[in-house]
């Protein structure tokens, strides 16, 4: 790879509501190549202002369910971060969940359970592509 075409560094806003949850997100992610961790918290709402400020390249949210307050965090970082990319993570992620994600804003969603070599994946190839 020459020189001129190095992947970038991800900036990578994590959250999620629960905090033991949230430790070993942040571990996994962590240890990814080209990844650096720019803050987390418990809900879009919460780190608003944060968010604002460190304007990460990736928001990576935690889905406790399918209620209408989950997708409207999910709406909310849409417009707040209209550049962001949106990772929306849950527990028995269905299909209907899946598509509410999307349609409210989402870039991707992954099956927090099943699907991490899918979201590690899907990192890896963003910090490629965001150099070409």
């Amino acid at each position: 790879m020459p020189d001129s075409i190095q992947p970038k560094v991800l900036t990578v806003y994590l959250l999620e509501h629960a905090n033991a949850i949230r430790s070993r997100q942040l571990g996994i992610l962590a240890r990814l190549p080209r990844i650096r961790i720019a803050g987390s918290g418990a809900s879009a709402i919460l780190e608003l202002t944060r968010l604002m400020r460190h304007r990460p390249d990736v928001v990576v949210i935690g889905l406790r369910t399918a209620s209408g307050g989950a997708i409207q965090e999910v709406r909310i970082l849409r417009s707040a971060l209209p550049d962001a990319i949106v990772i929306v993570l849950s527990d028995a992620l269905s299909l209907p969940l899946r598509r509410a994600c999307l349609r409210a804003g989402a870039s991707y969603c992954f099956d927090r359970t099943l699907e991490l070599d899918a979201l590690r994946l899907a990192l890896a190839e963003l910090g490629t592509a965001s150099t070409s």
